[in-house]
């Protein structure tokens, strides 16, 4: 039987090699430099190399190990590049790096005030600062958290924003006490994370082996309407039902108390309005990630969000159209005080 077993077990390894390699390869050069404090802490550049070795295997296999993309990604050291540095990090950042596609710059330490803000670094930089703040120890930059942190900074290098910037707290929503809690996904909450949702699958795909911008990807996916159907409680459409969309501010896990558009249903109960009514920034592209949505009529209230991880996969499923459907009801109960309890 363990025999049957292990047959099985090589034959199923094969018919996966195979399929991998039907996939195209997307290869990414990557240039790291640590600083010698970080080299001192891990015990010496054998030990140093041995844990990115062991870092860039896990990187991989995270993209790699759901199957979930139309590629194989394979992001590759290059050891003649490896580079001790010693000094602030923060500098090292912004080092142009023609011969390479990525950048790391690791730091254990990073205690000087200069050396402020982690994470990816975009548009004509295109490094990953792996660092964490702190003042008073060593902060082993290849432990576990450390390494899924920067499995979500490689997300981000190939082309997905953070869904977590598109989360609202029910306590930061002034329109109603309503949370938005993103969707599961590396790109949401990455610690112990495996997944990579829809969304991401569909903007990695999009971007395939280029370079790319995140904020010009993003505004460039919206689909060319969003449609908003109300219905009363027995599923009739309301006409002039009022709807108004109030802006979600990227990062902020937040809602703004002034509306970003108002606008009124039709005889069929229908609100149609453009598929980039999020507006535009030069920091992100959009101007807001997430749209909460009020329709009210005659005393009845509905809500829904318009999060751009589930707005932006219509465009991707080849649809015209966002369509949101809301049903119209009391916030409260119709004379409370007379319910009873049948005897």
């Amino acid at each position: 039987m363990n025999m049957k077993k292990t047959i099985l077990a090589a034959v199923l390894v094969m018919l996966l090699s195979a399929s991998a390699l039907a996939q195209p390869v997307y290869r990414f050069t990557v240039k790291i430099g640590i600083d010698c404090e970080s080299v001192d802490s891990l015990g010496g550049l054998d030990n140093v190399r041995a844990k990115i070795t062991d870092m860039f295997t896990k990187v991989n296999k995270a993209f790699n190990y759901t199957r979930q993309f139309d590629a194989v990604y394979d992001f590759v050291v290059d050891w003649d590049a490896f580079y001790v540095f010693q000094g602030i990090s923060k500098d090292e950042v912004f080092k142009p790096h023609p011969e390479h596609d990525y950048l790391v710059i690791m730091d254990g330490f990073k205690n000087d005030p200069k050396e402020t803000g982690g994470g990816w670094y975009g548009a004509d930089i295109q490094t990953i600062y792996h660092a964490r703040t702190h003042t008073d120890h060593f902060n082993d930059p290849f432990e576990k958290n450390a390494i899924d942190g920067i499995i979500h900074e490689f997300g981000h290098a190939r082309g997905m924003p953070d869904i977590y910037a598109m989360q609202v707290n029910a306590d930061k929503n002034p329109i109603a006490p309503i949370a938005c809690y993103g969707e599961r996904c590396i790109m949401n909450y990455p610690y112990g994370e495996t997944l990579w949702s829809d969304y991401a699958v569909n903007m990695l795909n999009l971007s395939k082996d280029k370079r790319i911008e995140i904020d010009e990807l993003v505004a460039a996916m919206c689909p060319e309407k969003i449609r908003i159907t109300v219905l009363d409680p027995s599923d009739a459409p309301v006409k002039d039902a009022k709807v108004t969309l109030y802006p979600g501010p990227w990062y902020s896990y937040s809602v703004s108390e002034k509306p970003l558009k108002e606008s009124k249903t039709d005889k069929n109960g229908l609100c149609v309005l453009p598929g980039d009514v999020y507006g535009k920034t030069k920091d992100f592209g959009l101007g807001c990630p997430n749209i909460f949505v009020k329709a009210e009529y005659d005393g009845l209230t509905s809500y829904g969000w318009l999060p751009l991880y589930e707005v932006q996969n219509a465009a991707f499923d080849g649809k015209e159209s966002y369509d949101m459907t809301l049903r119209l009801k009391a916030l409260t109960p119709s004379k409370p005080f007379e319910f009873k309890i049948n005897q």
